[in-house]
């Protein structure tokens, strides 16, 4: 037996979520909180990576390998 489990779309689940969101902290508050959530700016990959080649230099560095 199994059970199906419907997913609302994005659109379903927003309108909600945010009519909730403001019903328990208000309007400025709720599109505060959202700003925070926002999905930002750059590029976290190639970031990521030039922190583990300037980590690696480091280490490397440390151990006078280079």
């Amino acid at each position: 037996m199994s059970a199906e489990i419907r997913l609302p779309g994005l659109p379903e689940l927003r309108r909600p979520g945010f009519q909730a969101l403001v019903r328990e902290r208000g309007a400025a508050n709720a599109l505060r909180f959202l700003h925070l959530c926002g999905t930002g700016q750059g590029d976290y990959t190639r970031d990521r990576d030039q922190w583990q080649i300037e980590e690696e230099i480091g280490r490397m560095k440390a151990r006078n390998e280079l």
